[in-house]
């Protein structure tokens, strides 16, 4: 009988797994973060940019309709728990946009950044349209208060202005998937 010593097994998948996890989480926190901390401070004529909805335009854009349903939907109950509106709205009209971008990343949307701003654009009109519509159907009607349209013609384009550096994030935060496989060049 061979006396041999067993090497220890290392699962790579589960520890590749968990820093892809811990990746998407501290993106997702720090845009949160500077979301309610540094934004409201940098208004472009009273609006400040939706960089929450942005980053999950640009997680769809990139990482395909599962991911982009997946990561708007958790990501969108994340930023309820910070607001006074019905818990689940966001998560409800986020993981609908992220999946919606995801479609658009099946046409590879994503590799002009004039599309991909048209696109972070025109989903962040789309997304606080539906946001607002929800809203005031469940009884929030605080919100007809506000000038509506203008919020979101704004915040669309300043959403729109920012798509490359959300792009970039969004592409860095999906660049090695659960398995271990690079996904995009770095």
């Amino acid at each position: 009988m061979e006396n041999r010593r067993r090497e220890p097994v290392v699962d790579t998948g589960r520890a590749m797994r968990s820093a892809w996890g811990l990746r998407i989480a501290t993106i997702a926190m720090l845009v949160l973060i500077f979301h309610l901390d540094v934004s409201p401070d940098l208004r472009v004529a009273g609006v400040a940019a939706e960089l929450p909805l942005g980053l999950t335009i640009a997680a769809g854009l990139t990482g395909g309709v599962e991911r982009g349903a997946f990561f708007g939907f958790f990501y969108g109950f994340a930023v309820d728990l910070f607001f006074f509106t019905p818990i689940g709205l966001r998560a409800l009209v986020f993981g609908t946009i992220g999946w919606i971008a995801g479609h658009v990343f099946m046409d590879r949307i994503e590799e002009s950044p004039i599309t991909s701003a048209l696109a972070i654009g025109a989903g962040t009109g789309a997304g606080l349209s539906a946001f607002v519509g929800l809203a005031v159907a469940l009884g929030e009607t605080a919100l007809l208060e506000s000038p509506i349209t203008r919020i979101v013609l704004i915040a669309s384009l300043i959403n729109a202005v920012i798509a490359v550096p959300l792009m970039w994030v969004a592409h860095w935060m999906w660049a090695v998937d659960p398995l271990g496989n690079q996904r995009f060049a770095p």
